[in-house]
């Protein structure tokens, strides 16, 4: 089986964390007209995606409790598209430090890690309104099965992302969790484990393995050898 990967790496080694983005994440609730005020309305531009994010994982690995990123790796599925995406994150206060790598991959390479040994083991799925201005980036994601959506500001100047937060009364409701953190989190307590999965996710995670191994198989019936 051919699995290819294009790299996208934003990841400077000799001027990271300096050059990554700085990110405030918070779930307080902010208006269309705040985040515009906060913005250059001169070259503001927004955009929206819906993703979903599955997190494969090799059985036996040894875990503290609840699943965490880095035990697993995170594919992301978006318009159609398969990324990996590889954070490590930094906290510092309020401020999470996201250096990043991403890696632009095909249908065939996440099902080969399935065929490996991946299991997915918990997904993410979510919308995002995007608004920029070059700047700054504020994003307002919408996680399903979260009640409320969480609001980031990112940006490489901490000090812009701090004044843009404060402006929106942001002060006071960080939270450095992580997506995944945030999902588990939310699920029953008593909700039953089986093999590293909850059993609420089980039957989603199911369909989306079903559904990547669909894309194989299309792309070996229109790619043939």
């Amino acid at each position: 089986m051919l699995m290819l990967l294009k790299i996208q790496n934003d990841f400077d080694p000799v001027l990271s964390p300096e050059s990554s983005p700085f990110v405030l994440k918070s779930t307080k609730q902010v208006s269309y007209q705040d985040i515009l005020k906060v913005l250059d309305g001169s070259k503001v531009c927004s955009s929206v995606q819906n993703f979903t994010d599955v997190y494969l994982r090799l059985p036996g690995i040894p875990s503290n409790g609840q699943l965490t990123e880095g035990e697993c790796i995170r594919v992301r599925i978006c318009e159609g598209r398969f990324a990996v995406l590889i954070r490590e994150p930094i906290r510092e206060g309020n401020f999470i430090i996201q250096p990043k790598v991403d890696f632009d991959i095909s249908a065939s390479t996440v099902a080969g890690l399935l065929k490996l040994g991946y299991q997915a083991v918990a997904y993410i799925e979510a919308s995002a309104v995007i608004y920029q201005d070059g700047k700054i980036l504020i994003e307002v994601d919408h996680l399903q099965g979260v009640t409320n959506p969480y609001i980031q500001i990112k940006g490489t100047n901490k000090e812009i992302v701090s004044s843009a937060a404060s402006s929106l009364s942001l002060d006071g409701s960080y939270t450095t969790k992580s997506y995944l953190q945030i999902i588990l989190e939310s699920l029953p307590v008593d909700d039953n484990v089986t093999a590293g999965i909850h059993n609420q996710q089980a039957a989603r995670l199911q369909e989306l393995v079903e559904f990547i191994q669909s894309q194989m198989v299309c792309l070996m019936i229109c790619n043939p050898e």
